[in-house]
This record gives C-alpha cells, structure tokens and sequence, in this order.
C-alpha cells in the first residue's frame, strides 16, 4: 500500500504539472500494485479531461469493480455517455439511483446525467422530467447536508434549459425558510439571468446570494460574489477585489474547498492582475497555482504561455505551450503562442518545433503533416494582428478627427440658417456622420470582443436572430433547422447574436430577390479534445451566386466586400467574436451553387467559468 501511495502522489504531481502522459503512467502502476480503487478514479478523470471516453469508460468500470457504490455507478455512467452507449449508461445511473447508500447529492447528479441521456438521443420530454427531478433532489440535498455548489449550479442550468424554470421555483416555495433555500434559489436566479430571463435583474440574484452567504458562510459563496463583482468592475475597483480575491485565497488554504472552485479563485485573481503591466508577475503565480488545481485547464495554460512570452522568456514559454498541447493538441490559442516563438533564422528552430511535435502527439514524428499546417496558419493570424494594431492605433485618431469635422459642421450649418450654404453643409453632415459611423464600426471589427460569460440557450437565440433577419431580408426565405434538444452554450449573449445575424444577413443579401433562400442548420456533435462535452455545429447556407476561389481566404478580413453596398466588416465581426468563444468560422463556396459558412462553438460547461476579461489579451 505504501507503494500505490506513492505511486498516486507521484502521478498527481505529473498530472499538476501538466504531464498527463507521465502521469497516466504513474498511476497505472499504482492500478496493477493493488485493489484500491483510487488509481481507476484518477484516470478516469484524466480520460474524460482529455476526451478519451473509450479509457474512461474502462477505468470507470474498473473503479467500479473495485468500489461498487452509488458514486462508481453514477463515474461508469457518465464515461459510458461519453463514449455514445445511452443504454449502458441510464442503466448504471439507474442502478445508483436504487441503492439504499446512494446520498441524496448523489440522486441529484444521476438524475442530471440521466437527463444528459436523454438529450443525446432526442428525447426533450425526458431530458426536461430529469432536470426536473435532478433539481428537486438538489433541494432535499441542500437541506441534509453540505451544499455541492458546483452540482446545484449544473442542475439549474440544465432546469432552465429544458424550459422547466417555473417549476424549480415552485419546488423553492415549498421549502421557503428551510436551510438551503436561498443558495438554490439565487443559483436557479443566475441560471435564468443568463438564459435572457429579463425578469430576473442582477439585484434579484446578489440579494439571494447575500442571503444565502449570511445564513451558511462559505468561500465558495464568497468567490462567487466576488465573480460576479469582476463583471462589473470599474478600474478604480480593480486593486480592491484583486486584494478580496488574494485575502480569500489564503483563507481557503486550510478548508475544504473544491478543486474547480480554487482553480477558478486563481484564474479569476489571475486574470485581473495581467491587465497591468505592475501585476504581471501576481498574474503568473495565480495561473500555475489555478493550474495545480484544474491541469487539464488549456485556456489558463495558454494565458500564462502568453505572459511568459511577453516578458522575453521563450524557454518558459515553450514548457506551457507544451502543456496545453499535451492536453488538447488542436488548441487553437496555443498553436498562435507557438506561431509567435517562430523565427526561421534560429538554431534552435528545429528543436523547438520538435517539442511541439512530441507535445502534440507524444514521440510520432508523423505528426509534422498535421503540425505544419497549424503553424502557417497560426502565424499567419500573428502577423494579421501585428498590422491590425497598428491600424487601429492610427484609426482612432481618424475617428477623433472625423468626429470634430461632423460637430464643426453641424455648427456652421446652425451659423447659415435656411440658405443654400446651409443645405450643403446639411448634406456635407449626413456625409461625415455616415463616414464617422462606418469607420467607428470599422475600428470595432479589428478588435477581440470580450465576452460577458453567461449560460446561453442556443435554440432560443437562435429562433430570435432567424426572426430578426427574416424581418429585416423579408424578399428571402429563412429557414431553421435544429434538433429536438440543443445543449447550451457558455458565452456573451449579445456577442453571438450579433455574430450569427451578420452571418445570416450576409447569406440573405448574396440571394437574388425571390430566386434563393438561405438554410440554418444546428446541430450538437461529439467534441473531441480537451472535454468530453459535445460541439454545437451552426451552417448557414445560401444558394446564392458564390464567391471566387481566390476571395476566400480574405473574407474575415476587416474592410473587404464583395458588395458594392457593403462595409466588409460584417464577418470580421462574426470571426472575432466565435474566436472570443473558442470556437471556429470556416467558409465553403462554389460560384453559380452558393455560399456555405459552419461555426463550431465548445459547451463545455465544467471548465472555467470566468472568461470575459481573457479574451481582450489574446488579440486574435
């Protein structure tokens, strides 16, 4: 036993240290030196971190050989979910949800990945009846025993999801006074906030966190108050929560706080401190502890990847890159840190690219194939961001001249009344303003979005954007098709729907009037990489007159246009704001057959749940 304990140790600091191979290896050993069940469960977790749902779902059944309880039972189900067997999955959620041992937090997350289930394969009705019951058992659990904060959170993301809101409030009136009532119902709040309930307010939710706070202390509760203070922060606020945020952080060294909450404690500290030139080096430390926390965290590597860079330590930098390459090898973020170490001129060129090799695909050197065209590219979107700085620096102060033209006109035209003079100043105006606005918007499509992150209904936004489209294209038919059930998607609200209207206004408008039409197609898929969660796939298919081969590769760029009408920063727009979300934009197109545009957005709803303030430093 001393051995295993070792070996476990051994293999959770590989793992912390990003070197899930090392790791994996440690721990299979520990598996084949005894029966203790510690080992299967690691490296199921390690399997689902990285979307290996056929080696989760063997060391879950092995887990549960060794430790046949309710928690083993509800692990086999969730990798066999993973791995696309419905049927042997709701049976071994079904077997946790019959034993007599099974704790009621326990029933809660059967009843949510039996709700899982049941959305894979289609079935709206269940999936909405196990929220439901998921919930409920949240709120009897939340009662008895220690709240589960990252459980309940889920739960009521997945109720309001499912259209099943009013009745989790319901299920809150029952127990109104009872211990629990308000954490359940300000995470039930929160859920419906970022659904675009508007008759939830911010107010409504900081309310029943305060009350829940006061009637059971907890840091997991204070860290999500601080969270939801980072969203609003104004700059002068901006020391005082980083120093809320570092007092908490030595409070919770000695509790017993869950691991995905100090991760996100650390990444959230982090990510207010690299806005600073001052706190970089406060920004670092918080990464790599964040990251000894939740390894399996690419984005938060690729950040702190970033900061090395940017400091001039290229050898530290590499060892993040490889870190998160090692987790998911079609990173997008980390292919561009790796872009910007690249220099055709240094010896240590083929070394460098050896190890990104080997982090990606640990000792084949048949990945190159792969790796070549992910270099190009990522350098090619380094380079595109270098010349757009520098644009954007000087487009602002034509904007700021523009804007002083259009006041100065306006004044004189007041100066010369009703006269002819008067009437081509007016018109001079009209043309400066419209000048201003369409370089202002112009100046918006070069930046990276920073999102507001929130759980986002992708059906419902959907519905509401083809809607807005169609009423504003109305000589052009519309159609939407999705399936019965779509999981939600974590990310800003208006960004997306902004970046999906100027998709599909772009298809309409390439449509002859009453001669094309324009499709929608949503679907989920199964996500590869670094989570288990599915991939939400969106194309948006016009039949419209097609675009020259030799314009494809220049249609996201801010200020190109096929349209003698158009502004070319439409799908500028829509490429930032899908790359703001870790998702990708690719376009299709064949002259006289139409135009095909597919956008793949994550779900991954157990990583990190604070994004919004990254994204502005990643510049993509």
């Amino acid at each position: 036993m001393a051995n295993t304990a070792a070996l476990l140790e051994l293999g959770d600091r590989y793992w912390a240290l990003g070197l899930p191979a090392a790791a994996k290896s440690a721990l299979v050993r520990a598996l084949q030196a005894s029966d203790d069940p510690a080992p299967a469960l690691r490296l199921t977790a390690i399997a689902l971190a990285q979307g290996d749902a056929g080696a989760a779902r063997s060391y879950a059944g092995e887990a549960a050989k060794r430790s046949p309880g309710p928690a083993t039972k509800i692990l086999l189900g969730r990798a066999q979910l993973a791995a696309g067997e419905l049927a042997a999955a709701r049976m071994s959620l079904s077997a946790a949800l019959d034993s007599p041992k099974v704790r009621p937090w326990e029933r809660a997350r059967a009843h949510l990945e039996l709700s899982r289930a049941a959305e894979t394969q289609g079935d709206a009705q269940g999936a909405a009846a196990q929220a439901a019951a998921a919930f409920e058992c949240a709120v009897t659990a939340a009662q008895k025993e220690a709240v589960e904060l990252g459980v309940i959170e889920e739960v009521a993301a997945s109720v309001v999801a499912h259209g099943r809101a009013a009745d989790g409030m319901a299920t809150l009136d029952t127990v109104r006074g009872q211990p629990g009532h308000h954490l359940c119902l300000a995470t039930l709040l929160s859920a419906r906030h970022a659904a675009g309930d508007t008759a939830v307010t911010d107010t409504m939710i900081d309310d029943a966190l305060a009350a829940a706070e006061a009637e059971a202390p907890s840091s997991a509760l204070r860290l999500r108050r601080l969270e939801r203070r980072a969203r609003k922060l104004s700059q002068s606020a901006r020391n005082e929560l980083i120093g809320e945020l570092e007092s908490l952080a030595l409070t919770v060294a000695g509790e017993d706080l869950a691991p995905v909450d100090r991760a996100r404690l650390h990444f959230l500290r982090a990510s207010l401190c690299e806005e600073d030139p001052q706190t970089r080096d406060r920004a670092e430390a918080a990464y790599r502890m964040g990251l000894t926390f939740q390894p399996g965290h690419t984005a938060a590597a690729c950040r702190l990847a970033l900061l090395v860079l940017d400091r001039g330590d290229q050898a530290g930098a590499l060892a993040e890159i490889e870190r998160a390459l090692r987790i998911d090898a079609s990173h997008g973020m980390a292919w561009r840190n790796a872009a910007r170490m690249l220099d055709a001129q240094s010896p240590s060129l083929g070394l460098v690219v050896g190890r990104l090799l080997d982090a990606a695909n640990p000792g084949a050197g048949s990945a190159a194939a792969g790796v070549a065209p992910r270099l190009v590219t990522a350098t090619a979107e380094v380079a595109r961001h270098d010349v757009l700085a520098g644009v954007y620096a000087h487009g602002h102060r034509v904007k700021n001249l523009l804007g002083i033209i259009g006041a100065r006109t306006r004044s004189a035209r007041k100066l010369a009344g009703d006269h002819e003079v008067g009437d081509r100043l007016k018109d001079l105006e009209k043309d400066v303003t419209a000048l201003y606005e369409e370089w202002a918007q112009y100046l918006r499509s070069m930046q990276a979005p920073t999102p507001t992150v929130e759980l986002v209904t992708l059906s419902t936004l959907l519905h509401e954007t083809v809607i807005a489209a169609q009423a504003r294209i109305q000589h052009v038919p519309i159609q939407l098709e999705q399936t019965a059930a779509l999981p939600d998607v974590r990310g800003d609200r208006m960004l997306l729907r902004e970046a999906l209207l100027n998709v599909i206004n772009n298809a309409a408008e390439a449509c002859a009037a009453g001669q094309g039409n324009v499709s929608v197609r949503v679907r989920s898929i199964a996500g590869p990489g670094a989570s288990a969660a599915p991939i939400v796939e969106i194309v948006v298919a016009d039949s419209g007159p097609g675009i020259p081969r030799a314009h494809l590769g220049r249609l996201f760029v801010p200020g190109f246009t096929t349209k003698e009408t158009g502004s070319g920063v439409g799908l500028a727009i829509a490429e930032r704001v899908v790359s703001a979300h870790h998702g990708r934009i690719t376009v299709d197109s064949e002259e006289g057959k139409g135009t095909t545009i597919t956008i793949t957005l994550p779900t991954d709803k157990h990583g990190l749940a604070v994004l919004p303030r990254w994204t502005s430093a990643e510049r993509t």
